[in-house]
């Protein structure tokens, strides 16, 4: 059997990136800290810990940190529902969602809960391919995810399809496309993405022959600061059409193009007798009918 407070030490640990934050928030020494891990350790049979900055998980460490957080889910819903305050009283679902989602839509799904007083959410933000990893690692219990493959011990729910249109300022469509789109306007014309991993614009231009490599690419890790970009005319960039819709936008961004792009989200989440997951699913799948495009 699993020690509760050695897998609670595990989680502070992962949470809080050090030795000595998991310390500060269960109020126990450091060297306390590591003889828990120790101890786990030595039940495990493995190290569950790359001693490293911040501390990384190992595989086995992986799945201890999975069924740590299922666990503590688990105990703390039961503990309210009996109205037993061993516990904080509260909590937290660990969600990973990808940067548009959270823009566009998922809000709406955190707001649904928001007269439930003792539920909190801890988003993790990332790509909607590495929102996956993030789950397979144990940090999340739940993820938007654009990868439909099925992770061992999880369940996945299709949600939708979000449409992706191509925009640019006005001043940056006279000056690089007044005589139109194509080719040559695409390869010399500044794109602005969010990171590497984001391959939208990438297949835009590929429609028109170019290759992404041989364009000038500014890579804006932020979604606000990545439209200011764009409403700047420092590039274009590929955006979801729900964000568009809003009408100052579209008073300041020109839609280059009525081809759009669009990237399949589903919702993974381990399988577990869960209330609370259930209800939070519930409401990811009656948002997402509504802002996402449903295949007919």
């Amino acid at each position: 059997m699993l020690d509760h407070r050695e897998m609670e030490t595990l989680i502070a640990i992962v949470d809080g990136q050090s030795f000595d934050s998991a310390a500060r928030h269960l109020n126990i020494s450091p060297g306390a800290v590591s003889q828990r891990i120790k101890s786990l350790e030595n039940r495990v049979g493995s190290s569950v810990l790359i001693r490293s900055t911040p501390p990384k998980t190992t595989a086995a460490g992986e799945q201890v940190l999975s069924y740590a957080r299922r666990m503590f889910l688990l105990q703390n819903e039961m503990s309210l529902a009996l109205k037993n305050h061993l516990y904080s009283g509260e909590l937290s679902l660990s969600i990973a969602v990808n940067h548009d989602s959270l823009s566009c839509w998922f809000i709406d799904v955190v707001s649904c809960f928001s007269d439930h007083p003792h539920l909190s959410f801890d988003i993790h933000t990332s790509n909607t391919v590495t929102t996956q990893a993030l789950l397979k690692t144990g940090d999340v219990i739940a993820a938007i995810t654009s990868n439909g493959n099925q992770i061992a011990g999880c369940k996945t729910r299709y949600l939708g399809r979000l449409e992706y249109i191509p925009v640019c300022s006005q001043s940056f469509y006279q000056s690089h496309f007044c005589a139109g789109i194509d080719k040559q306007a695409l390869m010399t014309a500044p794109i602005a993405i969010f990171d590497r991993e984001d391959d939208l614009a990438e297949r835009f231009v590929a429609g028109y022959g170019v290759n992404v490599e041989q364009v000038k690419t500014h890579y804006i890790p932020s979604s606000h600061v990545l439209l200011d970009t764009v409403k700047k005319g420092i590039g274009w960039t590929m955006i979801p059409k729900l964000l568009i819709d809003d009408q100052l936008l579209k008073s300041e961004l020109v839609v280059m193009d009525n081809q759009s792009l669009f990237v399949e989200l589903y919702w993974n989440t381990w399988e577990q007798v869960s209330e609370v997951i259930s209800q939070v699913e519930k409401q990811v799948i009656a948002v997402s009918k509504t802002k996402l495009i449903q295949n007919e």
